[in-house]
């Protein structure tokens, strides 16, 4: 039986070097499969919030800002000598999953990652202020900044 399968879309840019070359701060989108809000959940949200800053901590990437939503994460960041953006989505993935599987919860996350690549005209301060204003603009949140799963590690915003 010959089964012929949809080609995937693939989602990241020609160019990989792009992924190391420090500077390049890059807003990343994760997602969940299917929609699944498991972030919904605060002992997962804070769990991914753990594994995103102590991964990009080891590896040495600036974490510009983070908002983990019900369904998906945001997070602005940049490659560092010691890692890529490619590798530090992995690991955290991996990590996030893995730990999931740990404590008997099974979660699934898309299988890729969106990511937009700042251009020189982007600010990085005013791309961190978009992602933690996340959850007001979604209805989750009154006001920026009290929203528990969202902040910069770089910026006081």
């Amino acid at each position: 039986m010959d089964r012929t399968y949809p080609s995937r879309k693939y989602t990241r840019l020609k160019d990989k070097s792009l992924y190391s070359k420090t500077g390049n701060a890059t807003h990343i989108i994760i997602g969940t499969h299917d929609k699944v809000p498991y972030f919904r959940d605060a002992e997962s949200a804070n769990a991914f919030c753990r594994i995103l800053i102590e991964a990009a901590k080891q590896g040495g990437n600036p974490v510009y800002a983070y908002c983990i939503m019900p369904d998906h994460v945001h997070f602005l960041s940049a490659p560092s000598p010691e890692r890529d953006l490619i590798t530090l989505v992995k690991q955290i993935k991996g990590r996030f999953v893995s730990d999931c599987r740990k404590k008997g919860r099974t979660v699934r996350l898309q299988r890729g990652f969106y990511d937009h690549i700042l251009r020189r005209e982007e600010d990085v301060r005013e791309a961190a202020r978009y992602i933690i204003a996340n959850p007001v603009r979604a209805g989750i949140s009154r006001k920026m900044g009290e929203y528990p799963f969202a902040g910069s590690l770089e910026f006081n915003l």
